[in-house]
């Protein structure tokens, strides 16, 4: 994994917020489903994303930590 990996969830991203280690709360997406997801190589942007596994449809809080983790990911192919 490259060393740029973010490691935030929404809730670290949003002050007074819980731990609850869900990269998208809304549709309770885990960092380990979203990095199986990015690892396939038609994924590049966030509405790839929504479409694979849905994360980024709800209150799209977790946007900006869901691109991250795709800058991370797409840079490193």
């Amino acid at each position: 994994m490259p060393s740029a990996m973010p490691t935030e969830t929404v809730e670290t991203a949003r002050p007074g917020a819980g731990a609850s280690g869900f990269v998208c709360t809304c549709l309770q997406i885990t960092e380990r489903e979203l990095l199986g997801t990015l690892s396939h190589p038609d994924i590049h942007t966030l509405r790839d994303l929504r479409r694979a596994i849905g994360a980024g449809d709800g209150c799209t809080a977790c946007h900006p930590v869901l691109q991250r983790y795709l800058d991370a990911i797409c840079s490193a192919r």
